[in-house]
């Protein structure tokens, strides 16, 4: 087994839904994956949100796991719908078979 393919089965491990991950649907598509609540990038700048010329942005950070390798990483200015809800994507990497996304809506 390549290093590659062990980071893959890990983060599937680490991404059971029973551990840490959740289902969503991205794109209409399932994936395994979580919203981490604790770490909100802007927020040591502007707390949980921030306003940008009178819009409130909020921005999350969502790990995902694609269920298959035909789903190519997101990339910046993307939309996604995640659950029903549009996001923007400010930031996208794959670490390890998993793709950490930066992502950003407007709230009215």
């Amino acid at each position: 087994m390549t290093l590659k393919e062990q980071m893959a089965k890990e983060a599937a491990i680490f991404l059971n839904p029973a551990e840490f991950g959740e289902e969503l649907t991205v794109d209409g598509l399932p994936m395994l994956g979580f919203w981490d609540e604790e770490v909100q990038p802007a927020a040591k700048f502007f707390g949980a949100s921030m306003d940008i010329v009178g819009v409130n942005t909020v921005e999350r950070l969502l790990f995902l796991l694609p269920e298959s390798s035909d789903w190519p990483c997101p990339v910046t200015g993307q939309e996604l719908e995640v659950d029903g809800v549009f996001w923007t994507v400010r930031d996208a990497r794959p670490e390890g078979g998993i793709f950490k996304l930066t992502v950003y809506r407007n709230e009215s």
